[in-house]
């Protein structure tokens, strides 16, 4: 088990090796998942305990008051229905993961099963443009957007989404269908299938891991995307949850009712914790691609 274990990684770890490894995953895991947990714990404090816990994470008193709470608090606090706000997210999340996916996946193929001439170059070019921090074309996207008028539009966030995430799915679709035989294909095409049929009836179903893969990184990318949200998208009706949530102490005169607004972040979470429960087992079949030795 020891060996395998190794090679899953690629090297063969010695004992300090591992407990430093060991130490450095639990000491992530620890700064990482620390907020989390306190902002639940808040969420399930009384009004008048919000400040009080025991050893700072266990409430005194435990409520759910606070998630009764969470819809008239984004009326009254952020001037948006929860309801309208998560539709925004959803709308916007779901059509910019379905356009990337059918781009990323068409142009994978394309590089894995096509030569072409200057393929390696214009690959060079995805992810070259994938290197650039997005920061650096705010405000020629935002002219862009502005001359088109598209500004406070749903497609002024689809848009930029899909061009910024593209080349992520394309290398990782790209490097799971070169490990699928080309025998295959051959046999497909023998058999009169063509290409689009060959991709659709045999490498689709055989890339379960690199979907749910992408899949999980895109949803994660445009569902907590805020900067482009904030920017392009100044209409409270159209805004997403990220750019709703900023607004929070920005905006109101009065106090936040830090409890309820801790149940607000939960029940945020919620659709990113479904999303990787549902797509978790191919999710980590894909991250690992190639990892085991052998």
């Amino acid at each position: 088990m020891t060996e395998r274990r190794d090679n899953i990684i690629g090297i063969h770890l010695t004992t300090p090796q591992k407990s430093l490894m060991r130490f450095t995953v639990a000491a992530t895991l620890f700064i990482v998942t620390v907020p989390v947990l306190f902002i639940f714990s808040v969420s399930l404090r009384s009004p008048d305990t919000v400040y009080q816990a025991h050893y700072f994470i266990i409430p005194k008193s435990f409520s759910l008051e606070n998630y009764w709470l969470v819809g008239s608090f984004f009326e009254k606090f952020l001037e948006v229905s929860i309801a309208r706000m998560f539709m925004n997210s959803t709308l916007v999340t779901a059509v910019s993961i379905v356009i990337s996916l059918c781009v990323t996946i068409l142009s994978g193929f394309s590089f894995s099963n096509y030569r072409f001439r200057g393929r390696e170059v214009l690959f060079l070019l995805f992810l070259t443009v994938w290197m650039v921090p997005y920061q650096i074309i705010l405000i020629p996207l935002y002219l862009q957007l502005n001359r088109f008028g598209l500004l406070n539009t749903y497609l002024a966030l689809i848009l930029p989404y899909v061009t910024v995430e593209i080349p992520l799915g394309v290398l990782i679709f790209r490097r799971f269908f070169e490990e699928i035989p080309l025998e295959l294909r051959d046999a497909a095409r023998i058999d009169g299938s063509t290409d689009l049929g060959y991709l659709v009836k045999i490498v689709l179903p055989l890339s379960r891991p690199a979907l749910a893969t992408v899949i999980i990184l895109l949803f994660l990318s445009y569902w907590n995307e805020f900067l482009f949200a904030f920017l392009f998208i100044r209409d409270y009706e159209m805004q997403t949850i990220p750019a709703v949530i900023a607004r929070v102490g920005g905006t109101t005169r009065t106090v936040v009712p830090w409890g309820t607004y801790s149940a607000a972040l939960m029940v945020v979470i919620i659709p990113i914790m479904i999303v990787f429960f549902a797509f978790q087992r191919w999710f980590i079949r894909g991250m690992t691609m190639g990892a085991i030795k052998g």
